[in-house]
């Protein structure tokens, strides 16, 4: 059996996303609605176009048997040999009995659904990490309608679902064990109550919120924060999803972080690694004195306990650590290259043999 290109009923590329899928198909459908379009033979024809394509390209196993096979059942949705295709019941018919409570019981109608989880990228600066900020930030998500209350319904009584005909089933046609896909208008129930006409049956409207967000102190680079009933509306009464907020450190030019550790290049001179001092380090609060000791050498980590980032749900901080750098001097007087060649005579070794013999 051949089937349309869904894609292109939606208006949509191959590539879209559930999301891109699922606003093709909100805009296309009100637009095309029976409900409103009463009497439009060409609105409900292609309602049931775009209803059909959004049942498969929505389903994530429907889709991709669709994008491999170029069917929605997949690769053995053939009907067997020696079955007919005109004796009037399908799978469902036959099978749906035990999921609804018995055979020939129409399926239930699909109940209250928690609403999309919505994800917004936020970047941070190094001082916005460190010491936590608010922000406020305009979303654009969904409230239930208030009109239908969510439902998506309006206040008239029942009617025969023009999007199947009362079949509760599209795609298939009706003969022994055909493959027809569930009505995604009336949920398979052949009935149903015409569509709001605030928010033309989807049961909820789009609004855009500023909504104020903590950001705790030590949050780090990937982190994702919940904020809870931020996300779209539920539908058919069921309770909104959440927003997640997925962070995104800029990198900071005298920092680097790992974790709760905060590690500093260190310069230190020739004379300050030999003898050992007392130099100054930056914090991210400021300055703070380290202890160089004597003959320290490049490479070296000196620690600051306590100096580096907050961690979060505590009230604990994690470690400042230096790395020296001992910087050579460039000697240009022959009074100091007198003065190095006398320290030479007087304390230099052969370092390379050392290593070498550190290595043997």
């Amino acid at each position: 059996m051949s089937h349309p290109d869904y894609y292109k009923i939606l208006g949509v590329p191959r590539s879209a996303s559930e999301e891109d899928i699922k606003k093709a198909y909100r805009k296309l459908a009100r637009k095309h609605h029976p409900d409103l379009n009463p009497g439009d033979a060409k609105a409900e024809a292609e309602f049931k176009k775009l209803a059909e394509a959004n049942d498969v390209l929505s389903d994530a196993e429907k889709r991709k048997n669709y994008d491999t096979y170029g069917d929605p059942a997949g690769p053995g949705a053939q009907v067997p040999p020696g079955f007919q295709q005109d004796a009037g019941f399908s799978f469902e018919d036959v099978f749906g009995g035990f999921a609804g409570g018995g055979f020939g019981g129409r399926p239930t109608r699909r109940g209250p659904e928690r609403g999309e989880d919505l994800i917004h990228t936020v970047r941070l600066g190094f001082r916005e990490a460190f010491e936590g900020t608010r922000l406020s930030l305009r979303v654009n998500r969904s409230e239930p309608c208030l009109t239908c209350r969510g439902t998506g319904e309006s206040g008239k009584k029942q009617e025969t679902c023009r999007t199947c005909g009362g079949k509760g089933k599209l795609g298939g046609g009706s003969g022994f064990l055909s493959f027809g896909r569930t009505c995604p208008d009336c949920g398979g129930r052949g009935v149903r109550v015409p569509a709001c006409p605030d928010c033309g049956g989807a049961g909820r409207l789009p609004r855009q919120e500023t909504v104020a967000i903590a950001i705790p102190p030590g949050v780090e680079d990937g982190a994702k924060l919940r904020v809870g009933g931020k996300g779209e509306a539920g539908r058919r009464g069921g309770g909104p999803g959440d927003l997640f907020l997925q962070i995104s450190m800029e990198p900071d030019a005298r920092f680097e972080r790992k974790g709760a550790n905060l590690y500093v290049r260190l310069p230190v001179s020739f004379s300050e690694a030999a003898l050992g001092a007392k130099v100054d380090v930056p914090t991210p609060e400021g300055q703070a004195t380290i202890k160089v000791p004597p003959g320290t050498q490049t490479g070296a980590k000196l620690r600051l306990k306590g100096q580096g980032m907050p961690i979060p749900k505590g009230s604990q901080r994690g470690d400042l650590i230096a790395e020296v750098a001992v910087v050579t001097p460039a000697i240009q007087d022959e009074r100091s290259k007198e003065l190095l060649r006398e320290l030479a005579d007087l304390n230099d070794e052969d370092v390379r043999k050392q290593r070498s013999a550190s290595h043997g």
